[in-house]
């Protein structure tokens, strides 16, 4: 038998125990909200099982020290204590983002367990000078992974911090396609973009004046306001920015889009991609500004189109192209439905995911008085 131990009952775990922790709160829904896309962490959770722990988790006062972090001012640090004062009840946790497993990965330094910590990770931090210099001990700890949201983003996230290829993981990105599901193209509706955090709306606006068609701008966003999307004071007449209220609205936008734009600023960290995404798994053509660190899921040519950061004029004519040729921006719509589908569904993502995890759990081989890597 190999060093997995596969074939032993002795080194099975049918049913790993997961620990999703999420840095903000999460409370409950309520009888009358609206449907909505199921973030990740809930399509792990209802794939897989496991908890869900957050600022709003009930029981999560813990011990002296989670109080304490939280009477000092640091409710996420808070939460960490309290996650890993529990450990021993999880063969693995999970977190949302670098803001919650970057304080677990630290704080596991003060425990002597070793169980497996996968962040999410999303490359904001990665120009931080805090976070360059916690570098050399990330790379230390074995028990910490990067799930990144594409391959230029792992690439990054290993040239500035290094971190081992066997812990650092182009996951990829899940959109849920049951919501955002395929829509006829539409010949004679407008062009959408959405969106808030590192939006570029005035090369948009002045890309799109006076161009035969109508902008409509849904400048919403879970984690920036829009007053700090940095739009333009004065519109063309043909453009409209908004909020659409929910995400029924988005989806519906997205529907009566012909294709979608979503014009960026120059950026090293993962932006833009919810809203490419949910814009191509409804079937619609993407034109995207290129950053440092491009979506995996956007194909030039195939499924949509990147153009240049602040570039009024290449923006305008990739725009006119699609106008043009609507048949062009409808074929990529249609590629782009079917990308989504094969390779970043929810599920698949999902499923990539666990794998990972999975195979990181070390388990007791007691036959043989080792520990033995779990495969997936």
């Amino acid at each position: 038998m190999d060093e997995c131990g596969s074939e032993t009952g002795s080194t099975r775990m049918a049913s790993p125990r997961y620990a999703w922790v999420l840095s903000g709160a999460h409370p409950p829904r309520s009888a009358n909200e609206a449907p909505r896309p199921r973030a990740e962490f809930q399509a792990f959770l209802a794939r897989f099982g496991g908890e869900l722990l957050s600022l709003s988790s009930p029981g999560k006062e813990g011990g002296r020290i989670p109080k304490l972090l939280r009477r000092l001012g640091w409710p996420r640090l808070g939460l960490a204590a309290l996650v890993l004062e529990r450990a021993h009840g999880f063969d693995a946790i999970l977190a949302s983002g670098e803001d919650i497993g970057i304080p677990l990965a630290l704080l596991s330094l003060t425990r002597r367990s070793r169980i497996p910590i996968h962040m999410m990770f999303h490359g904001h931090h990665l120009e931080s000078r805090k976070l360059r210099l916690l570098a050399p001990v990330l790379r230390r700890l074995g028990h910490v992974h990067f799930h990144c949201l594409s391959e230029s983003l792992r690439a990054r996230t290993q040239s500035v911090l290094g971190i081992p290829d066997a812990r650092c993981h182009a996951t990829g990105y899940g959109v849920d396609t049951h919501y955002f599901a395929g829509a006829p193209f539409a010949h004679d509706g407008p062009i959408a973009s959405a969106g808030a955090a590192n939006r570029d709306y005035t090369t948009l606006a002045a890309a799109t004046r006076e161009l035969p068609v109508d902008l409509r701008i849904a400048a919403d966003s879970t984690w920036v306001p829009v007053a700090a999307a940095g739009v333009p004071t004065q519109w063309p007449a043909n453009v409209e920015i908004r909020s659409y209220g929910d995400y029924a609205g988005l989806r519906e936008l997205y529907r009566r889009a012909r294709f979608v734009v979503v014009p960026l600023h120059p950026a090293r960290h993962a932006c833009g991609y919810a809203v490419i995404a949910e814009a191509m798994a409804m079937s619609r053509a993407v034109v995207a500004t290129r950053t440092e660190v491009p979506p995996d899921f956007l194909v030039p040519g195939i499924t949509g189109l990147f153009t240049q950061p602040h570039d009024v004029k290449g923006l305008r004519s990739t725009i006119r192209h699609l106008l043009d040729h609507p048949e062009a921006a409808a074929a990529m719509g249609r590629n782009a439905r079917a990308g989504i589908e094969a390779s970043h569904s929810l599920e698949g993502y999902c499923d990539r995911l666990e794998k990972l995890v999975a195979g990181s759990i070390v388990v007791p081989d007691r036959s043989a008085g080792r520990r033995l890597q779990r495969t997936g």
